[in-house]
């Protein structure tokens, strides 16, 4: 995944840059591919919109810390990683229905500290 790092790098730091307002929504108009930055107790982006269909989700853990991603609907998991070291980064694919998804970090209290963010999927 090394050959990754960089456009991941890129594309999650423009979600920080943007995100630094309140109630910031990543929107996937076309794009089929979603950039998660975790860290400790930070979720970016926090909030995400797109059409349903396939998605595939790279998630770098840019903390000190190991962090998983869970993305999970009606509080059943939909997809998840195993733990991310810090520095790595995971692929996940899935394909998602019109609704409302949680995206958190279930390791320990992650979640509770606030490492979540929100997936809402349209037709």
């Amino acid at each position: 995944m090394t050959g990754l790092r960089r456009p991941l790098l890129a594309a999650v730091t423009a979600s920080l840059a943007a995100a630094s307002g309140c109630g910031h929504t990543q929107r996937l108009p076309g794009s089929r591919t979603l950039y998660v930055g975790l860290t400790e107790y930070r979720l970016l982006p926090e909030s995400a919109l797109l059409t349903a269909g396939p998605l595939t989700v790279f998630a770098h853990n840019y903390g000190w810390l190991a962090h998983n991603l869970v993305i999970s609907r009606s509080g059943q998991p939909a997809a998840a990683t195993r733990a991310i070291l810090p520095g790595q980064t995971t692929e996940l694919t899935l394909t998602v229905t019109p609704g409302t998804y949680l995206m958190a970090s279930t390791i320990l209290s992650d979640q509770t500290l606030g490492e979540y963010g929100t997936l809402r999927v349209t037709f």
